[in-house]
């Protein structure tokens, strides 16, 4: 019998030097030009659309294209490094703990199995999403969101929706969110966090569709749990959701929450008013997580 390879997906540093390599190869072909650059009245430097003039050909040879990777680590620098200090810092949030018993005690303040608990939680990831960049790390939350759902009467689908789709919804109409927004508008020159107004309007008219895109899914399949995709598997499962297993919300992670809390604050007073940019926001989480870390 013939077997059949399975297909891998190319790891992302061989896509980003597939993408080098044909940049490289489109320097023999694309005839080279250059724009100058204008300063608007804000401070930042445009491209002016209307100032193209054709250069000599330079096409790039195997050691520019070997070179790339290291210059273009070397000219992003400190969007690097940026990334690397806020994802560091919310990994010391999320070891702490404080993420799952504050889920813990807002799961108990919304009522348990009270359907308005689906809105809650949704709103409480997309806000996490939209602050502090919760993508992945809202993971660890479905298998406690699932069990969740199935003791309120619905399915896993339900509870995997209020993690990912409740999160994915605040993360891609982020309010300040330093990977998704603050990478890019510093990448495209953008005052940093601007348009607030516009995104603002995005996150809520974003989250209320999610939210009643999920709330309509779970009323459905609880007049009907036939209907749900994942009725037979969730036949098998066991739906003994005890709220008093989920961490408590003590002292501590309150102390923990005012800090993230303050860090955020003291970010959107520093980005508007003092005009700080990666390095001030990269120095503002070293601090945070110096005053999370346990001791």
């Amino acid at each position: 019998m013939r077997r059949v390879r399975k297909f891998n997906f190319p790891h992302i540093y061989i896509l980003l030097l597939i993408i080098i390599f044909f940049a490289g190869v489109l320097t023999y072909i694309i005839p080279a030009g250059s724009f100058d650059t204008i300063t608007l009245e804000d401070g930042r430097e445009v491209v002016d659309p209307d100032s193209y003039t054709s250069v000599e050909q330079t096409p790039v040879g195997l050691m520019d294209f070997l070179s790339a990777v290291p210059l273009g680590l070397e000219d992003a620098a400190s969007i690097i490094f940026f990334i690397l200090i806020i994802g560091g810092s919310f990994n010391v949030l999320q070891e702490t703990g404080a993420l799952q018993a504050g889920l813990g005690r807002l799961t108990r303040l919304g009522g348990g199995k009270s359907p308005w608990i689906i809105p809650i939680l949704m709103f409480a990831f997309a806000l996490g999403g939209a602050t502090i960049g919760m993508a992945e790390e809202t993971l660890i939350f479905i298998p406690i969101m699932i069990s969740l759902a199935l003791a309120m009467g619905y399915d896993s689908v339900t509870g995997l929706a209020i993690v990912f789709i409740g999160g994915m919804s605040g993360f891609a109409a982020s309010l300040v969110n330093p990977f998704n927004l603050g990478v890019g508008q510093a990448i495209a020159g953008l005052t940093l966090f601007s348009g607030m107004g516009l995104r603002v309007a995005l996150f809520s008219v974003t989250v209320l569709v999610s939210i009643i895109f999920v709330m309509r899914y779970a009323k459905k399949v609880k007049a009907n749990p036939e209907k749900s995709v994942t009725y037979e598997i969730d036949q098998t499962r066991s739906n003994d959701f005890d709220l008093e297993s989920m961490p408590k919300f003590g002292l501590c992670e309150k102390g923990i929450f005012i800090v993230a809390l303050g860090t955020l604050i003291l970010l959107m007073i520093g980005v508007f008013r003092y005009d700080w940019f990666l390095t001030e926001i990269s120095a503002l989480f070293i601090g945070m997580s110096m005053l999370m870390a346990p001791p």
